[in-house]
């Protein structure tokens, strides 16, 4: 099998190719990656209790890697934690006023990007492109 002719190899290179640009383009310095995907998340969601587990199942990422990420949003003063309301063994997620701000500035920028990717693309290339995209991930769910 030719390995670039791929679906994996296609989808690394493209999401190596996104973050690339992002890097670029990105004037201010801000976060990138799982820190900026989670804080968006976290908050829009800022009005539950968040925990652990749901950055988890919402990012697709292991306990230890849901666990490096929380540690590093709360050292950059993104995050705190405080005891659940509900179950006093959990800790919820709490965004910062810095978190906030500095959402809204990522979704800045992710709306130029997308600009940027979806250049020349029809409607339906990207409703086909999406829905293929969800089949991929039903394919391999575990």
């Amino acid at each position: 099998m030719n390995e670039p002719e791929t679906i994996g190899f296609k989808i690394r290179e493209l999401s190596l190719l996104i973050a690339r640009y992002m890097e670029q383009t990105n004037e201010d310095g801000h976060i990138r990656g799982p820190q900026g995907f989670a804080l968006g998340y976290l908050v829009h969601n800022r009005h539950k209790e968040i925990y652990q587990k749901d950055l988890e199942e919402r990012l697709s990422i292991r306990k230890p890697t849901a666990s490096n990420l929380v540690d590093r949003m709360i050292k950059n003063g993104f995050l705190t934690t405080a005891p659940s309301q509900k179950d006093k063994r959990l800790k919820r997620l709490i965004v910062t006023e810095k978190a906030i701000e500095t959402t809204f500035e990522i979704e800045k920028q992710v709306e130029a990007i997308e600009k940027v990717l979806k250049q020349g693309i029809s409607e339906e290339e990207l409703a086909q492109f999406f829905a293929t995209i969800q089949k991929l991930k039903q394919n391999i769910q575990i």
